[in-house]
């Protein structure tokens, strides 16, 4: 009866290691599913609306302060730009083309606006959508881009995932657009390359790098930090007078309901 005891307490004791060797042994990073692919589930906002943490109010834009590696061109067309938000913010004749057309705000200025915007992804194609248009973006997953991609007002994306990061490799272009609320220029041969991390539940980490040979004289990076927020998407229309409430609210501190 002992022995029986005795080897019944081993075997179970056998049983439990076992359980134990197969269970993972070291956490999942934030944000990461126990298939190793990222998790960015949830309703995102980001505020306030620059690529620069340094300067998230636009005023050193077009200044000696200002270390964007401009060719001589685009910091003229910078400076002759009249935009709702910035330093030379201004309602009078302004030019941002958002405002006055309603044009597709494109990517990556779309990730200023303090909308919500969500990922869905599948074994394809991630989507990413958004509250503000309602506009939403296709990449796709572990494949090249087409020989001629462009242009377009959201260019071609292609994606891959690198550990705990979503990497979006973004080409085709048109020129129509502004990379930020400031005015900065881009020409068609913007190469956009996104690094999405999710560093904790509640925070998603978007690390930017911008080439465009012909604006720009290297390349150079942003970063836009985002939280989890805790509303459902609403309804939104483009006109002219939603446009610029909303950059009133930006410049006055304003954001959407979180």
């Amino acid at each position: 009866m002992r022995k029986n005891l005795i080897f019944s307490a081993i075997a179970l004791l056998a049983v439990v290691a076992s359980l134990f060797a197969t269970q993972p042994q070291t956490k999942p990073a934030p944000g990461e599913t126990q298939g190793g692919i990222p998790d960015f589930s949830g309703n995102w906002v980001g505020s306030p609306p620059s690529f620069d943490l340094k300067d998230p109010g636009g005023q050193k834009v077009g200044t000696p302060e200002d270390d964007t590696p401009y060719q001589p061109w685009a910091l003229a067309k910078l400076l002759s730009e009249r935009p709702g938000f910035g330093r030379n913010s201004t309602f009078e004749n302004v030019t941002d083309p958002r405002i006055k057309y309603c044009d597709p705000i494109g990517v990556p200025r779309i990730y200023n606006i303090p909308n919500l915007f969500k990922f869905i992804q599948t074994k394809d194609y991630v989507y990413i959508l958004h509250e503000t248009g309602s506009y939403w973006r296709q990449i796709a997953m572990n494949k090249e881009h087409p020989k001629d991609p462009g242009p377009s007002w959201w260019g071609d994306s292609v994606g891959k995932y690198e550990g705990d990061t979503l990497v979006v490799d973004t080409i085709g272009f048109n020129d129509k657009t502004w990379l930020d609320h400031l005015g900065r220029p881009h020409t068609e041969d913007l190469h956009l390359t996104e690094r999405w991390r999710r560093v904790d539940p509640n925070t998603l980490q978007l690390d930017l790098v911008f080439d465009d040979p012909k604006a720009y004289t290297r390349p150079f990076p942003g970063r836009k930090i985002f939280h989890l927020a805790h509303r459902e998407f609403i309804d939104y229309s483009c006109s002219y007078s939603e446009n610029e409430q909303l950059q009133k609210n930006m410049i006055n501190g304003i954001t959407a309901p979180k």
